[in-house]
């Protein structure tokens, strides 16, 4: 449904949100590159100029593809707005021979029910979102595993082709037959993969499994994405980040434009800046930038010395330094402090020059850890 209304989007695009991918994708060529490569997991860009030298795609197909959006028509609005619609004319012209050429898919099967389409992206969507597609299930079933297991079974998600085989084709297949008999309820292909084994196990390995990087024999550590990162610290220290334009209690992750505090913590930490269809547009390396913005940057310290933050109302509020270090644990580690832990926060405390200090010290240095850093 969703891709179905993103690939048919029309009207105001101040009133219809989805009217806007196609004021960006705005010519054939980009939209065919955007939608392979963000719903059927194929980099279509390759045979732009020629036929796939390894692949099955032809450069007729993708100008055949092209020719989907070649109707997509534009007119002025009002302060800024602008209406998107299906024309009656329009078409892309093949490069080897200079005429027009004719919609086509470049994979065909049964089931697609093109005659009772009234346009052309209309039809499209009829067949991208088939359950008869071979690719666009299994290019969402995969790159959905990617998000909780940090690698996807066909790696990179946005790269689907013959000579990119799934390190586990069973596996993909089973969750691809499981999506499409579910309606592609993504809420049931996300609870299938975080019921697995694969899902819940350690970071912990063995002499078996202790080199292995694609069979998904033990979870591998990685840094939080840049939003939940901000939103942990959030929750971990209870100050409420302020964001502009943006309604007072919005998360990071719910920040629809990528311009909202620009060149700020969440760029930093690599936010995408989603200006093209790869999912390479996010980075999760860790740089000296980030080590120095976690030891003395500005947001954390502003999150933890904040007049309504947690630390603050501690202060206020517990007097018992053993419940207050407790307090901190559980807000940024989700448990208690060992014995070990407890006995050190209570030392460094009492050496500090006031508890209220103390207490900072400790979160800093809770947020600081890899066991807050990292997905584990």
């Amino acid at each position: 449904q969703f891709v179905r209304e993103v690939l048919t989007g029309t009207g105001s695009a101040y009133e219809s949100p989805a009217a806007n991918y196609f004021r960006v994708a705005r010519d054939s060529d980009t939209a065919t590159e955007n939608v392979t490569q963000l719903f059927l997991g194929v980099r279509f860009s390759c045979n732009k100029c020629h036929d796939h030298p390894f692949e099955r795609w032809t450069q007729a197909q993708y100008y055949q593809l092209g020719a989907y959006f070649a109707q997509v028509g534009y007119k002025p609005g009002q302060s800024g707005d602008e209406f998107v619609y299906d024309r009656k004319v329009g078409e892309v012209i093949f490069p080897r021979t200079g005429l027009a050429i004719a919609p086509e898919f470049p994979v065909t099967f049964a089931a697609v029910k093109q005659q009772h389409a009234d346009t052309r992206r209309e039809a499209l969507a009829d067949w991208l979102t088939s359950p008869q597609n071979p690719f666009f299930a299994k290019s969402t079933a995969n790159r959905i595993w990617s998000y909780f297991m940090g690698r996807g079974i066909i790696d990179p998600v946005d790269d689907i082709r013959g000579s990119n085989p799934p390190s586990n084709a069973p596996l993909l297949d089973a969750l691809t037959q499981g999506f499409v008999k579910s309606g592609f309820d993504l809420r049931h292909l996300m609870r299938t993969i975080t019921a697995s084994r694969a899902y819940q196990s350690s970071i912990s390995t063995n002499r078996w499994n202790e080199d292995d990087t694609v069979n998904f024999s033990h979870q591998t550590p990685r840094r939080l994405t840049a939003e939940q990162l901000l939103d942990a610290i959030s929750m971990a220290t209870g100050s409420v980040q302020r964001y502009p334009g943006a309604p007072m209690g919005t998360r990071a992750q719910q920040l629809s434009d990528t311009r909202v505090s620009a060149g700020g913590f969440l760029d930093l930490f690599g936010r995408p800046a989603r200006e093209s269809p790869c999912e390479c547009e996010r980075t999760s390396e860790v740089s000296l930038a980030q080590a120095m913005n976690l030891m003395n940057g500005e947001t954390i310290a502003n999150s933890i010395a904040d007049p309504k933050g947690r630390v603050a109302k501690l202060m206020a509020d517990q007097p018992d330094n053993v419940k207050l270090v407790e307090e901190l644990y559980l807000a940024a580690m989700s448990r208690p402090p060992k014995k070990a832990e407890l006995e050190a926060a209570l030392k460094h405390m009492g050496s500090s020059k006031d508890r209220a200090e103390g207490a900072q010290d400790l979160m800093w240095a809770l947020i600081n850890s890899p066991a807050f850093l990292f997905n584990r």
